[in-house]
């Protein structure tokens, strides 16, 4: 028989009541931090592994790439002359105050402004102009919108492709005259992920 008086009784419901709030409150806090601790499981895990792949990735490029010294980055006026290139073609020196679009061309451009967009890290990949339609349609592949890439025929080059960066080039005759196998493409992609704004002006357009 309970024996409590009316405000007894009150007051036993009342902290009753009051310690099954708390026990609650105590629940939801317990399971908002096991879902804090899960999130950042996650996510800790997803940037693992990301950077794993990343790490991964890089470990699976084999550069070809030839380092070639620097001769500056002086400006020209349009057509002016200037010391001979230290590689064919250029990856640095005397280039006109204006760079040219990035993009496809179907037809040569100068290289004195092509340098100055190796130096905002361009990727300058040049094919001459024997290079078989189907070569060419995979070498413009490269180029993505907004992308720092310049593809275009260049009569000069000694070599039937070349892909060039600040400081950095590499050129090759493909094994076939008539495409681009895996192992080639996948020496432009390396080079392009290596060494795309790297110039001394990464932050230009």
């Amino acid at each position: 028989m309970n024996n409590l008086s009316p405000k007894e009784l009150y007051e036993q419901k009342k902290n009753e009541k009051l310690a099954g709030e708390k026990r609650t409150g105590k629940f939801r806090m317990f399971k908002k931090i096991l879902i804090w601790l899960a999130a950042v499981l996650v996510i800790g895990g997803g940037i693992y592994w990301i950077a794993k792949g990343s790490k991964e990735k890089i470990a699976e490029r084999k550069i070809y790439a030839i380092e070639i010294s620097d001769q500056g980055r002086n400006h020209i006026a349009v057509g002016a002359s200037h010391p001979v290139y230290n590689s064919n073609p250029p990856t640095s020196g005397w280039h006109y105050e204006e760079w040219e679009s990035k993009g496809v061309y179907k037809e040569q451009q100068p290289d004195e402004g092509l340098v100055h967009n190796l130096e905002h890290g361009y990727v300058w990949i040049s094919y001459r102009p024997d290079a078989s339609p189907e070569m060419v349609k995979q070498l413009e592949s490269f180029y993505g919108f907004g992308k720092k890439i310049i593809v275009e025929p260049r009569k000069e080059n000694d070599k039937l492709i070349a892909i060039a960066a600040w400081n950095w080039l590499d050129k090759f005759d493909p094994v076939s005259g008539n495409s681009l196998n895996s192992e080639e493409l996948k020496r432009i992609g390396d080079f392009i992920d290596k060494y795309i704004n790297q110039g001394p002006e990464p932050n230009a357009p």
